[in-house]
């Protein structure tokens, strides 16, 4: 800790001494840092004046840092890591996040787009656009949000329509032959009547290419539409109408080949070997992988001023989240399948199906004395996921449907657990055959939560409390999660593969599950205004995440929640005539019962999953975020983030231990003594105490400037020269701190230089990213069908300019 506020000194002097020297004093004109809105306390407040730790982030710095997903705010908000696999979004805070790659549980950090909450962990990969702010809470936001804001919740606030005709028009041309478009338009209809339209696309050639085929890979293919309508019935009463659509079809979504799971053990051989590609951002393979995304969404919003100090507020969302992702888990071009080369048919396609409902009702009672929000909340959400393994994207095993009718499993049944009819085809009147294996997973969840915060100014009551505040809160939930796999495994053998074993089955409800949760968790905090530029504030928090299930075969797991209590002290300040904001929070937290999913090589399917619960972590740390302007053509902020999380007791299987894993002679003392036999000692279970937690790193920090350049330039424009610089320190994507599963140390940089006319009309841009071209590991995987361990990357360097247009 000496080091950090050793730091932040030199920080506060160094800014003091610029801004006491950057002109003379008896010219320099006064200047402030801007007032940031946020509604991170469900209602407006200033950022300095809430007593939550939060990052917002304007449409301007956004469109400047070229932010056109979640997974770019990790290189401009430091205590937030995103990675991903299987196109799914992992992100992290605070050492909390998504920490399973099967579709079917929450994710630890919640994401609202205005208010309403999106559950797929694959739902938060899509794109931003017209969107006029994101706000990053850290740490449990149980009291005011409806659902799972275990770790901090990110919210999106898109642009409103408003009574002025308005609108902007952006492209972005850059390399990788990228192509973005960005428009959006809205204004009054009539009296009482606005609307807004926006839209994007955004098309990319692939950071990679697969050998085999000569495709791209990792390419972008998105398109998205926004249509708003909002009706003022009274000055006091609105109802605002919106929806959403999202597309994707590209070859993006697939990890890479990293290294063998078993490198050295002759019986357990990676199922790809000759046919891998050279190039880490290359994927070999003889089906060309791809993602194939269809979403919608509809919300409305009805606020009503009932008087001065009384409101309600109600937000009903109904979203559907269609997606097909395909690879070929061996991530080679090698066809591995028993009747080719006695290997399991590696060949994925994983469909999901959701459709979520919500509905949440506030009340919100603003006085002097005290602030109000109640509410109360609904959600339910539906999946069916299906996971299935054959030879290609659309064909099955030779001979599936006879080995089908020889062990009674209807054809139509196997066509359903596999996704599709017996009618479709793949070409000329060829029919499709079922797939090796074939999951069908039904996965329910209901819940209902009561919420509700108050914050009672004391100096009310006395002069000499003046400034204190005392935050009350607390939430109940209730959650029914519900689970049902279904599905079938065409099973060979080893020895005889033409010889087909019994074809396992599980049929629908035979795994039927269903558990419920409940729990009360409440949030205390005190706040002190010391004078209007300082506030000071202590907050204990509790956060709840109710069990979830997983789509795996034969799989009756349902996991038990988690369950965290959050210590954290805070200031916010404004110094140095309000040229400096400084906003500090430390912290502290026990987790019981981390919700952790990981697959091991083995069992007819070719990998056994494992969902299971971390028995403790626990974590310290602190954060820092800083804005300053020196003087009216300088501005300078930056953030820094020290995390020290760690597993306090977890005991658990390797599956990167060969001893743990079936195949060979077993272990003998005197016949087979090898130590990577199965069964050999090391194997087993073990205690993982004192090792970090997945996707966090100790160390993270961003530093961002803008200079405006003193040129004369056409329609009274000004010039601004921009750089950002990020640093994360080690980060290991699996609870075992192996070097293999982990991403170095990096830097990145970004630069960009911004035109914007003196009006604000026309802004143009020339900007680079990751100017260094760091190859930066963003994820990595150990998957158990092909015995090898995967990996996905975050953007190589980039580069472009957009120009764009507001009226």
């Amino acid at each position: 800790m000496r080091v950090v506020t050793g730091a932040l000194l030199a920080l506060l002097t160094s800014t003091s001494a610029y801004a006491q020297t950057g002109v003379p004093a008896d010219t320099q004109e006064p200047t402030t840092v801007d007032d940031i809105i946020v509604t991170a306390s469900r209602r407006e407040q200033s950022l300095q004046d809430v007593s939550i730790a939060v990052t917002a982030l304007g449409e301007e710095r956004l469109n400047n840092a070229q932010v056109n997903n979640l997974s770019d705010l990790q290189t401009i908000v430091p205590s937030v890591n995103f990675g991903n696999d299987f196109n799914q979004a992992k992100i992290f805070i605070r050492g909390v996040g998504a920490n399973t790659s099967t579709t079917g549980s929450s994710t630890g950090v919640a994401l609202h787009v205005d208010g309403a909450y999106v559950a797929r962990a694959e739902a938060q990969l899509t794109s931003l656009f017209d969107v006029q702010r994101v706000e990053v809470l850290r740490g449990p936001q149980g009291t005011l949000y409806g659902r799972n804001a275990v770790g901090g919740s990110i919210n999106v606030i898109t642009a409103k329509p408003s009574d002025v005709m308005e609108g902007y028009g952006r492209l972005t041309i850059g390399s990788y032959n990228a192509l973005n478009t960005e428009v959006a338009i809205g204004g009054p209809i009539t009296d009482g009547i606005q609307f807004r339209i926006a839209g994007k696309t955004e098309a990319r050639d692939g950071f990679g290419e697969n050998p085999f085929t000569g495709a791209d890979v990792d390419d972008l293919n998105r398109r998205m539409f926004r249509g708003q309508l909002n009706f003022d019935f009274t000055p006091d009463v609105s109802l605002l109408l919106s929806g959403e659509y999202f597309r994707q079809d590209d070859s993006s979504g697939a990890i890479h080949y990293l290294r063998a799971s078993f490198p050295g053990v002759a019986r357990l051989p990676a199922f790809g070997v000759g046919g891998y590609a050279t190039d880490p951002r290359d994927l070999a393979s003889e089906i060309q992988p791809g993602t194939s995304t269809e979403s919608y969404a509809f919300t409305s919003t009805f606020r009503a001023n009932v008087s001065e100090n009384l409101s309600f507020t109600n937000i009903t969302n109904f979203r559907s989240f269609e997606s097909s992702l395909f690879q070929d888990l061996d991530l080679s071009a090698v066809v591995s399948a028993f009747t080719v080369n006695g290997f399991n048919s590696t060949v994925q396609e994983r469909r999901i199906d959701s459709e979520q409902f919500s509905t949440e009702l506030q009340m919100n009672y603003d006085t002097d004395f005290v602030n109000l929000v109640l509410g109360g909340y609904y959600f339910e959400e539906q999946q069916n996921p299906i996971d299935n393994v054959g030879f290609g994207r659309s064909t099955g095993l030779p001979g599936t449907p006879a080995i089908l009718a020889r062990d009674g499993i209807p054809l139509d049944v196997a066509y359903s657990f596999c996704g599709y009819g017996p009618g479709d085809t793949t070409g000329g009147s060829a029919i499709q055959t079922p797939k090796r294996v074939c999951v069908s997973s039904d996965l329910q969840t209901e819940a209902t939560a009561l919420f509700g915060q108050a914050t009672f100014n004391l100096g009310t009551l006395s002069e000499q409390l003046s400034g204190l505040s005392v935050k009350v809160g607390g939430r109940y939930s209730r959650e029914t999660v519900t689970t049902d796999n279904a599905g079938y495994i065409i099973r060979y053998s080893a020895t005889a593969p033409l010889q087909a074993l019994p074809t396992l089955y599980s049929p629908r409800g035979s795994t039927l599950t269903e558990r419920t949760f409940e729990d009360f968790t409440p949030e205390l905090g005190l706040q002190w205004a010391v004078n209007p530029d300082v506030l000071l504030y202590y907050t204990y928090s509790e956060g709840f995440k109710a069990g979830s299930g997983e789509n795996a075969f034969q799989s009756r797991t349902i996991v038990d929640p988690e369950e965290i209590t959050n210590h954290e002290v805070g200031v916010k300040a404004t110094l140095l005539d309000q040229r400096l904001t400084l906003n500090m929070a430390a912290y502290s937290y026990e987790l019981e019962g981390l919700q952790l999913n990981k697959t091991i090589t083995g069992g007819p399917a070719g990998f056994t999953t494992i969902f299971q619960n971390a028995a403790r972590t626990s974590a310290s740390g602190f954060e820092a975020d800083f804005f300053a302007r020196p003087i009216d053509t300088v501005r300078v902020s930056g953030g820094l983030s020290w995390t020290d999380a760690q597993f306090d007791d977890y005991i658990t299987v390797d599956p990167l231990a060969p001893q743990n894993v079936a195949g060979g002679p077993a272990y003998n003392p005197v016949t087979n003594p090898s130590p990577t036999a199965f069964g050999a000692p090391g194997g087993g279970n073990l205690q993982l105490a004192g090792n970090r937690v997945r996707n966090t790193p100790e160390w993270a920090w961003s530093l961002h400037g803008e200079v405006d350049l003193p040129f004369v330039l056409p329609m009274d424009g000004q010039l601004t020269l921009m750089g950002d610089l990020s640093y994360k320190s080690q980060i290991f994507f699996s609870e075992f701190a192996r070097e293999i599963e982990s991403s170095d140390a990096y830097t990145m940089a970004d630069a960009s230089l911004v035109y914007e006319s003196g009006d604000g009309a026309i802004t143009a841009q020339l900007w680079a990213k990751n100017i260094g071209d760091e190859d930066v590991r963003a994820s990595t995987f150990a998957v158990s069908t092909g015995r090898l361990i995967g990996v996905t990357y975050l953007p190589p360097r980039t580069y472009g300019f957009s120009v764009g247009y507001r009226f």
